[in-house]
């Protein structure tokens, strides 16, 4: 289903630029292109009921605002480090939303929720936040349930300044590659995934089930993973 149209309240400028996204149409473009989206590589799984839906690093709701209105998610939960995010999405949407620590476990009982969304999120992380959220998001999903998350493409990286042959020529090797410019600013992180990687990489945790490069609003690749079943022992 395609998000409606939405008229409710938007966060303020300041909250809006927390998420590079300051100007309010820009705002409300990647909240209402990025929804449909989700919800379209959410329905190509085929599975029949995703009721708890789990919008992990929700900030103030730029897609939380289109997904409560469609109905597809019966329960929804937002969390984010961010606390003023947070009580602004509290204050103004049907979700639950809370505040959580940058590091992982989260307060949340194990198998609660049949999708997870990371949107923006493992862009920012470095190899080993990244395997320890994998792990931590594995938990939270129940068996057979979804992981959607958006990666930067390695085609990016050239254009990020400051960034040198050798790192090039890393992530060209590893299809991997994290820049912290300034570590105290989670949005100034840029992590760049290829395919390979990814499919290399995530597979103990999760099974791909589609990748689409570019697909989250003409920017970042788009994937659906599956709960992988444990191993054995």
């Amino acid at each position: 289903m395609a998000p409606r149209a939405f008229g409710g309240p938007v966060p303020p400028p300041g909250l809006r630029a927390r998420v590079g996204l300051g100007s309010r149409a820009e705002f409300e473009f990647v909240g209402r292109e990025g929804a449909r989206q989700i919800l379209q590589a959410v329905a190509s799984a085929g599975i029949p009921a995703l009721p708890d839906w789990l919008d992990f690093g929700c900030g103030c709701g730029r897609l939380a605002r289109y997904l409560l209105e469609t109905g597809d998610a019966h329960s929804y939960t937002g969390v984010d480090v961010d606390a003023e995010q947070i009580a602004w999405a509290a204050r103004n949407l049907s979700g639950r939303f809370s505040v959580i620590r940058p590091d992982p476990p989260l307060e949340l009982p194990d198998a609660s929720f049949d999708v997870v969304m990371a949107i923006s999120i493992f862009t920012h992380f470095n190899e080993d936040e990244q395997f320890a959220w994998l792990a931590e998001t594995r938990r939270l999903l129940r068996p057979g349930g979804l992981l959607v998350a958006t990666t930067l493409s390695p085609e990016y990286a050239p254009a990020v300044p400051g960034l040198t042959g050798e790192e090039l020529a890393r992530l060209e090797d590893r299809g991997f590659l994290a820049v912290d410019h300034d570590a105290s600013t989670f949005n100034e992180k840029s992590t760049f995934h290829s395919r390979r990687y990814l499919e290399k990489a995530w597979s103990p945790h999760f099974r791909l089930r589609s990748h689409e490069a570019r697909a989250f609003v003409s920017y970042q690749d788009l994937a659906l993973w599956e709960k992988a079943p444990a191993p054995p022992g």
